[in-house]
């Protein structure tokens, strides 16, 4: 039979990260207040309460600890050292370390509320650096990969995978896009997705943590998005079949995962943004240097000198302007390094 320690741990662990639970709030509303961040999305509460049970099943059975107030930084650092024998990969390993500091952060909350100090038990500085990770792969897809995908794919899930190439939208978007998140201004398409929840083209239970987005259709694709949204009621949904239908369609025609769109649709609309400001050539290399800066664990403007500080700049803007098409924050260097570089 079980310990009733290992339930205590377990019970601990989900009131720890409930504690932070801040789904359907902006990250970036939060900081630019100077709030305290948490959870922000269910598939990252999955995570974490995933992550931390397995921690709190191997505290019980190779520590002997019944009280998550009981931890360590030896128990932090053990942990994470068991999980390198056990051959996980170096991104597991960072994603674990971030649910660990989730876990400490949660129950740092649950201390404040019954009136006791924090108890600190993850170190200061990371054992895994983000540098350690794997080479991001260039995941985009040419024109011509994109239409044999398309061949490959069955009618009914053709439309989301042409939508998502057309915005560059996550999965779990394109399923729940409805007619009325697509709009014209100017002539132009953009797909639109806005906080309000009572909206017919509500962010809400739509994109990453209900934040509102604009990004604008692909022009080369915009003929076929009016044939998609024609006559179709603004509450429609457009696409006649499920998330788990659409992924596991994309699984069997080889595709190696939806994010292809967003990868292929992030660095067209890169290039295009440099090539409208007419840096297109000098902006890909101060985006090679940016790279190579920080993947040497160097400041990503580190040998940018004064004569380059307003293309540095230029390609900053532009790289931010993608950034909000495809629903991140801005200044992400690591997002800009797996989807733009």
């Amino acid at each position: 039979m079980r310990k009733r320690g290992g339930n205590k741990l377990k019970y601990q662990v989900t009131k720890a990260l409930k504690a932070i639970d801040k789904i359907g709030i902006s990250k970036k509303d939060l900081r630019d207040k100077g709030m305290e961040t948490g959870i922000h999305s269910t598939k990252q509460m999955e995570h974490a309460l995933s992550t931390c049970q397995n921690f709190a099943e191997w505290l019980m059975s190779e520590k002997g600890v019944t009280d998550l107030y009981q931890l360590r930084r030896a128990h932090y650092r053990e942990y994470i050292r068991y999980m390198q024998e056990k051959g996980v990969s170096v991104g597991h390993l960072i994603n674990t370390e971030t649910n660990l500091r989730l876990l400490q952060k949660g129950m740092h909350a649950v201390s404040r509320k019954k009136g006791f100090k924090p108890r600190v038990w993850c170190p200061r500085r990371r054992m895994i650096k983000s540098t350690m990770r794997e080479k991001p792969v260039d995941r985009s897809i040419t024109k011509q990969e994109y239409e044999r995908v398309l061949e490959k794919l069955p009618e009914s899930v053709r439309v989301g995978a042409e939508l998502q190439y057309a915005f560059g939208l996550r999965l779990r978007e394109v399923a729940n896009t409805r007619a009325g998140h697509i709009v014209e201004d100017g002539g132009k398409l953009y797909w639109v997705a806005v906080p309000d929840r009572n909206a017919v083209n509500t962010a809400v239970g739509v994109t990453k943590a209900g934040r509102g987005r604009v990004a604008p259709c692909r022009p080369e694709m915009e003929a076929r998005v009016r044939e998609i949204i024609r006559d179709r009621a603004p509450e429609s949904r457009l696409v006649p079949v499920t998330y788990n239908t659409l992924k596991s369609a994309y699984y069997r025609a080889d595709l190696g995962g939806s994010h292809v769109f967003r990868h292929s649709y992030a660095r067209d609309m890169l290039k295009a943004e440099l090539k409208r400001l007419g840096v297109e050539k000098e902006g890909r290399e101060i985006i090679r240097r940016m790279v190579a800066n920080r993947q040497e664990g160097l400041r990503k403007d580190s040998g940018i000198r004064m004569h380059e500080r307003e293309l540095y700049r230029q390609v900053n803007r532009a790289i931010d302007t993608v950034h909000g098409y495809l629903g991140h924050g801005i200044s992400r260097s690591d997002l800009m390094q797996v989807y733009m570089s």
